[in-house]
């Protein structure tokens, strides 16, 4: 019996052969990979901006400059500028400039914000495709070719190119691949070019300066030159060095605009991440184990895909949990493979730790993140499974890495086929999903049915679409509708107090206002600093005429928050209608009282304030005072006519009628049918005793 021929998944050096220019594929492969995308993604140039594209784009005050908030991208976190965060948050100024680029180029255009994204994933693959043929040089080109076409059509990046936000993973995955290919040299007997190493560098440097995850590439770049390049040792760790410099600077640079100080509460972390409602070890531990089988899962099964697997879509698990077990026994049989053929399948153990290394960030096992799982996440850790997928089934096929031939080489294909046929249907369909919001929520609640933040984010865009409705009987539809989903987030997580606060204003249309009054103060209990509760409730007590309540909560925002300016608005209009009342119920003095106390929220602008004053003054003979109030009142608004019209009455019940004729007839040279100003001449004329001038008017 003939002897297996053993192989390793390690391209064997080649004999050297002469490749014509014509005969070459290369150029009609990099054209093929960039249809793919334009056939995969095309659709999504039609698409508006959906979730968070508000963070770093459309509501970020500092990419609304344009290029002029290029300090601003440096100087301070990449939230900062969008809601004011403080404390820990992104630090991503490359992302935000490139963005800047485009507000300054095209303006808000959804279009053009979509192209760009489909245009960095054509770029990312031409690098990824450079970059393969440096790290295998003897590899086949279709095969070179086959592991970016697997990448390219994975449904898992459907996030990454349909979300606007998520240029951030795409332009850290450019720059991370650039550095990597930079940072590579030709073969193992050739050194690294200075202006190479420099430049490699530089892109590792604008990689973190994407996005912080590109991390990883700190050691996935010497890892790769020591297994796949086979360095020595000595340039591998002098590689490490040089790039742990970069990476200190990044991080030094970082934490002096950030600092270390957190603004997050616990319940919204909780709410974001399960792994902070975990209250033991075991728990923690389990429930990191069934986080890490959902990553393997969604590259091996991409479907269903959701933008949300938050609280409690993955919930708490012990060890008693079959998934955890299934997680930890894969990653661990993983990881010890990945150790043992170190040297017998190089390529394959890199895959395995390409995945491992890239994926550590932000999977949870090591640091906690600001997610339980996210599909976004898994962007750049996929190339380590189209990598490995490749190698793992060219040498259970026997076949050969250069020449592309094997006595299972249809076989090969065919697999291939059809996967890549999955792949590319999936992609499509889930694609589509992120058209608008309203869409890719309802796609949320239907994959991730028990996900709080799915439940709330449909409901909150039908108020929001309710409250844009003209019709009553559509508006109340879609409101009962977010009712529904609101009591469903709830019911998963009853401390989610966004849910809280929207479901109030649901039922503030809808007339139940005892309902809205509960579910504000509910969300206030949840977090006592959360202003918007409270102003809306002293907005319910104003509407009441209960003052006094009304007060207590519009200066309860104050407290909390002394430099908003809504609740200080709300406050002057608040004593403006309580003088009002008073006055009418027969307390001048109080009304007065009232009045004043407006004018310290009113930043003394307010006409209506100062006419009214001057009536109660006037109403009370106090005629001096009253013309005091009715002229601030003239400064501030020359043109008003009741102002205009109640001087002259003034003037002409202090007997000074020159000043009563003069505005009386400047209000009739604004209106002339005012009737008042018809009467105050005639009376005028009269006291005067020229009854024929008083006649006319009369």
């Amino acid at each position: 019996m003939a002897k297996k021929i053993k192989t390793t998944d390690q391209p064997k050096t080649p004999s050297v052969v002469t490749v014509s220019k014509k005969s070459n594929p290369e150029f009609s492969i990099r054209i093929f990979l960039a249809v793919v995308v334009l056939i995969l993604y095309g659709q999504s140039i039609n698409f508006e901006f959906t979730l968070d594209d508000d963070l770093f784009y459309l509501k970020h005050n500092s990419v609304q400059q344009g290029i002029g908030g290029l300090q601003e991208f440096f100087s301070y976190g990449s939230l900062n500028k969008f809601d004011g965060t403080e404390g820990l948050q992104p630090y991503r100024p490359i992302t935000l400039f490139v963005f800047a680029i485009q507000k300054t180029l095209f303006d808000n255009s959804p279009a053009m914000a979509h192209l760009m994204n489909v245009l960095l994933y054509i770029l990312l693959l031409q690098i990824l495709f450079s970059l393969i043929k440096k790290l295998f040089p003897t590899l086949n080109i279709y095969l070179i070719s086959l592991i970016c076409v697997l990448f390219t059509t994975h449904p898992i990046h459907s996030e990454v190119v349909a979300s606007v936000k998520s240029m951030d993973e795409l332009l850290a995955a450019i720059f991370a691949f650039l550095s990597w290919k930079f940072l590579l040299p030709n073969d193992e007997n050739t050194k690294l070019k200075p202006s190479a190493f420099i430049i490699g560098l530089l892109f590792f440097m604008l990689a973190l300066l994407s996005k912080e995850s590109a991390i990883a590439f700190l050691v996935i770049i010497p890892l790769a030159n020591y297994m796949l390049m086979k360095k020595e040792l000595k340039s591998t760790l002098y590689l490490f060095a040089s790039m742990t410099i970069v990476a200190g600077i990044f991080l030094l640079v970082r934490h002096q605009v950030l600092g270390s100080n957190t603004s997050s509460s616990s319940d919204s972390q909780e709410l974001e991440n399960v792994l902070n409602a975990t209250k033991s070890f075991g728990e923690n531990t389990a429930t990191k184990a069934v986080i890490l089988f959902y990553y393997i899962k969604l590259l091996f099964i991409p479907w269903p895909l959701n933008w949300d697997y938050s609280f409690n879509q993955i919930p708490v698990a012990n060890w008693g949990s079959l998934l955890s077990w299934v997680g930890l026994i894969i990653y661990a049989g993983l990881f010890v493979f990945a150790i043992l053929k170190f040297k017998k399948h190089p390529i394959l153990s890199f895959s395995i730790l390409f995945f491992f290394i890239t994926s550590s960030p932000t999977n949870n096992l090591f640091i906690t993140n600001g997610a339980t799982v996210g599909e976004r996440f898994l962007f750049v850790p996929s190339f380590g499974f189209a990598l490995g997928i490749v190698f793992l089934m060219n040498y259970l096929l026997n076949i050969d890495l250069q020449s592309f031939s094997g006595k299972f080489k249809n076989v090969f294909i065919g697999i291939f086929s059809i996967l890549l046929i999955a792949f590319s249907g999936l992609t499509m369909a889930r694609v589509g999903d992120w058209k608008n919001n309203l869409l890719l929520f309802e796609k949320g609640v239907e994959n991730a049915p028990n996900s709080s933040r799915t439940q709330y984010s449909l409901a909150t865009e039908y108020l929001n679409r309710g409250e844009q409705l003209t019709d009553t009987a559509e508006r109340n539809d879609l409101l009962r509708k977010s009712l529904l989903h609101f009591s469903k987030s709830l019911e998963i997580y009853p401390k989610n107090k966004l849910s809280h606060y929207n479901s109030s204003k649901c039922h503030a249309f809808l007339g139940d206002t005892m309902s809205a009054m509960i579910h504000y103060r509910k969300a206030i209990e949840l977090d006592k600093k959360y202003i918007m509760p409270y102003n809306n409730l002293g907005v319910i007590f104003h509407a009441r005429n209960e003052f006094d309540s009304a007060q207590y909560y519009y200066e309860k925002v104050l407290e909390i928050a002394p430099n908003e300016k809504t609740p200080k608005k709300n406050l002057g209009d608040l004593f403006l209608m309580k003088g009002i009342y008073l006055n009418n119920n027969g307390f001048p003095e109080e009304a007065i009282a009232s009045y004043k106390k407006s004018m310290t929220y009113q930043s003394t602008n307010n006409v209506l304030i100062f006419n009214n004053m001057a009536s109660i003054y006037s109403s009370i003979k106090k005629y001096d005072s009253a013309l005091i109030y009715f002229e601030k009142g003239y400064e501030i608004n020359p043109k008003d006519v009741m102002i205009i019209q109640n001087i002259a009455v003034v003037a002409y019940l202090t007997k000074n009628y020159s000043k009563a004729i003069e505005y009386a007839n400047k209000a009739l040279s604004i209106d002339n049918t005012l009737k008042k100003s018809f009467g105050i001449l005639a009376d005028t004329y009269t006291a005067m005793g020229n009854t024929k001038e008083a006649q006319r008017y009369r």
